[in-house]
Order: structure tokens, then C-alpha cells, then sequence
């Protein structure tokens, strides 16, 4: 476990901040391409919707994560700004975030807005398996205490690796993407697919993290897990029912507006 990297200065420079930070790359970078190929969208107005994307997500993380913590900020509400230090974001607050600022940036793009949502569903699973490997460097997601041979120490116990279960879980979910692209789907199938694979992921994964139940044997990850998989199944039985619909072929897609 290594938190902090190294220092810049005065200020101490993450691990979660340096693979987060990767973590953002590497996925504008594969969606500019995809969105590019796929959909014939301007890569410059891809990487722009991301940037702004990338800042709502950690508004709506860092929000998220007050909110479910909002006892530790009572008494010192000057750390809600400080995420260089505890690396507090919450995963579906941040999705949120994108998501509201992406519908609102692409109102007037010729683009279906499920089809652009398609063209990040690949993007997003591989940003937030990179981001496990600094989770894991930091301490985050922290594991219950095991002696299975590929346990880690940290915190000077043996532990579940469950970032790199969470990192594993990611390269599945993306293989699965893939070969779903071979298939005709309406839009939006599967971006929403990928939400699902990856609820299930941590709904699972959780049961190995070091977290109180909050309702039963339920952590307040798998609560927000158990939400966001009956959503994204409600929408997959919704599309799949629209799929007859889409299978002749998708509609021509003008690039956006650079």
C-alpha cells in the first residue's frame, strides 16, 4: 500500500489521484475513437463532452460521497474540498453527474443520445478498472481479513485484493461488450448492459469489502448496487422489446457540432 506517490511541493500527490487521473485519459481517449468510428461523431467535440463530463462526475462523486459520510463532515466542513486526501467519491453520484451533464451538453446534437451512451460504455468499464489499481495502492475498498494465498497486506493484515477483484470484474464486463457488439441493439442497450454487469460485480465484491451493514447483511454499496442492477434490467427488457425495431440497421449519424 502506498497512499502517496510523492510530493509536489507542499502538496501530496496520491495514488488514487494519479491512477484516477489515468484513469480519465485512458477512457477519453477510447471514446473519442469509438465515437468516432462508430458513430462518425467530430473527436474534438468527444473530447470536450468528456473533459466537462469528467468534472460533473466529480462534483456528483464528491456530493455522493458527502452525503453517505455526512457525519464525518459536521464537524470540519472544510473537508469536503479536501479529496486530494481521502479520495472520497462515490460511484453512482459521479455516473449521475456525467450522465445529467452529457444530456444536457448533446440536447442539440444530431447523435441519439443512446447510441453516444453506447459508444461510452467500453470507456467507462476501463476507467474505472484502472482506477482500482489505485484504489488498491491507496487503501480504499479495503478487504476482509483472509489467509487465501492471493490475499495483500494492508494495513498490516493479510486481505481480499478486492480492487483487483473489481479490476478483474471490469476486463469480464469488457469482453462481454464486445462480443455484444456483433448483435443488433437498440441504443442505449449497452451502455445499460454494462451498468448491470458492473452492479452485479460490486454487489458481489462487497460481500469481501471491510464495510458496515446498513440494512440486514447489506452495505450501503450494495444497497446502491442492488438500485442501479433493477434499473438497468427494467431498461434491458425495455430495449429488448424496441430491438425488433432497431435490427434492419442503425439510422445515418451526422458528426456533432466541433
Amino acid at each position: 500500500m502506498r497512499p502517496i506517490l510523492f510530493q509536489l511541493g507542499p502538496i501530496p500527490i496520491s495514488a488514487f489521484g494519479v491512477f484516477l487521473l489515468l484513469a480519465f485519459l485512458a477512457a477519453i481517449a477510447l471514446a473519442r475513437r469509438t465515437a468516432h468510428k462508430q458513430l462518425g461523431l467530430d473527436p474534438t467535440a468527444i473530447v470536450d463532452l468528456s473533459l466537462y463530463a469528467v468534472v460533473a462526475g466529480i462534483i456528483g462523486g464528491r456530493i455522493g460521497f458527502i452525503l453517505v459520510n455526512l457525519g464525518q463532515f459536521a464537524e470540519d466542513p472544510s473537508r469536503m474540498l479536501t479529496i486530494w486526501r481521502d479520495g472520497g467519491l462515490v460511484y453512482y453520484g459521479g455516473l449521475l453527474g456525467g450522465l445529467l451533464l452529457a444530456r444536457l451538453y448533446t440536447k442539440a446534437w444530431p447523435a441519439s443520445f443512446g447510441a453516444l451512451l453506447d459508444a461510452f460504455a467500453a470507456p467507462l468499464i476501463l476507467g474505472y478498472g484502472i482506477a482500482m489499481i489505485g484504489a488498491l495502492l491507496h487503501g480504499l475498498f479495503q478487504g476482509r481479513a483472509t489467509d487465501v494465498p492471493w490475499a495483500v497486506e494492508l494495513f498490516l493484515e493479510r486481505r481480499h485484493p478486492t480492487q483487483l477483484y473489481l479490476a478483474a470484474a471490469s476486463l469480464a464486463i469488457l469482453s462481454i461488450l464486445r462480443a455484444q457488439r456483433a448483435h443488433a441493439l437498440a441504443p442505449g442497450t449497452l451502455f445499460v448492459l454494462a451498468i448491470f454487469l458492473q452492479a452485479i460485480a460490486r454487489f458481489a465484491v462487497d460481500f469481501f469489502i471491510e464495510a458496515r451493514a446498513v440494512a440486514g447483511p447489506l452495505t450501503v454499496g450494495q444497497l446502491a448496487s442492488g438500485i442501479a442492477m433493477c434499473i438497468s434490467l427494467w431498461l434491458l427488457v425495455a430495449y429488448q422489446r424496441r430491438a425488433p425495431e432497431a435490427r434492419p440497421g442503425p439510422e445515418p449519424i451526422a458528426g456533432a457540432p466541433a
